[in-house]
């Protein structure tokens, strides 16, 4: 059975400033258990890093308690915090005259004695972060000259150095392009899952946290924190809610955000999924539909067979010839 590993109660997160407090949250009754992986979700200022600093206790809450493991974490020194909780921000510090080596190799340091030395062990535990990362081959590389990604990677590596039951990241695939965003997710769930850890991460990335994450906790513009898995998270209408706009809406469907327009004509569109769907979406994109009546109908298959009131006009191999022969494009 699942342990709890972190939790909060009727938490309040916010900042004061000028001695007056602004409540972002309250009332945040959360839980966090090992082997899962929790993505945080919301637009942009809704409170997502507010949150991740306050559990990482770089801001103090404005009110309720957090436990970690059971016990409050204004208890822990920072220590022993830091053996419980590994922490990786979408900031990068300016680190000069250090290879990305030394700085993965800081997340060891809560576990070393009196004179902070490294073990041979310890540099085991470095490498194999470093690899679970995807940066074995950059270690010897000074931190300033790495690219944005390549920092970001590396002070991921250097949170999976410090072998803390609980990760907290905010925004970690920031940097990184689509193919790295999808490895870095499947890699945090793996090993939340293969080591137990829990982990919460901060992402503007809805649809690969649909596809990845555990539980979702969405952050809406009005509300409370909902706390659920993503297929519920989907079919009650929640994603949709929170980040629909007029040029914008969640096919529940397909699990993907689609461009919302008013039709300027129609074209019926049938045939082969693959194709089908790959047309449609280029007809959707010049604001012809695909759902009303309409003399053109378009068969996908190995060629695009394009008719008219049911008379064969022409076949095209690619949607362009399609799209330049409707003169779309």
């Amino acid at each position: 059975m699942k342990e709890i590993l972190l939790e909060t109660k009727y938490l309040k997160i916010g900042y004061t400033k000028q001695r007056n407090q602004h409540v972002v949250y309250s009332n945040l009754n959360l839980n966090l258990r090992n082997g899962e992986l929790v993505c945080l979700l919301g637009s942009n200022g809704a409170g997502k890093s507010t949150l991740l600093k306050t559990l990482g206790r770089l801001i103090p809450p404005l009110g309720g308690s957090i436990l970690i493991e059971k016990q409050k974490i204004d208890d822990l020194t920072p220590k022993i915090f830091s053996t419980k909780t590994g922490l990786v921000l979408t900031e990068k510090p300016e680190l000069w005259n250090i290879t990305a080596r030394e700085i993965i190799s800081l997340g060891r340091y809560p576990y070393t004695g009196f004179w902070g030395k490294l073990t041979e062990q310890d540099w085991e535990l470095v490498g194999q972060a470093a690899e679970q990362a995807g940066v074995e081959t950059i270690l010897d590389r000074q931190f300033m000259e790495l690219s944005d990604g390549e920092k970001q990677k590396v002070m991921i590596a250097k949170a999976l150095a410090q072998k803390t039951p609980i990760i907290l990241l905010d925004e970690p695939m920031a940097f990184l392009d689509f193919p790295s965003k999808s490895n870095l997710l499947l890699l945090l769930r793996k090993l939340a899952h293969e080591q137990n850890l829990g982990i919460i991460l901060s992402t503007h990335d809805i649809e690969l946290a649909l596809r990845t994450a555990d539980r979702i906790w969405l952050i809406p513009e009005k509300g409370k924190l909902i706390d659920e898995i993503p297929e519920d998270m989907v079919m009650k209408g929640h994603i949709h809610k929170a980040f629909k706009n007029k040029d914008l809406s969640f096919d529940v469907s397909t699990g993907h955000f689609e461009n919302s327009f008013e039709p300027q004509k129609f074209i019926r569109v049938s045939g082969d999924p693959v194709p089908t769907r790959w047309l449609t979406q280029a007809l959707n994109r010049n604001q012809i539909g695909t759902d009303g009546p309409s003399d053109w109908h378009v068969e996908c298959g190995e060629n695009y067979c394009v008719k008219f009131q049911g008379s064969i006009h022409m076949n095209f191999r690619t949607i362009t010839d399609v799209l330049l022969f409707l003169n779309i494009q």
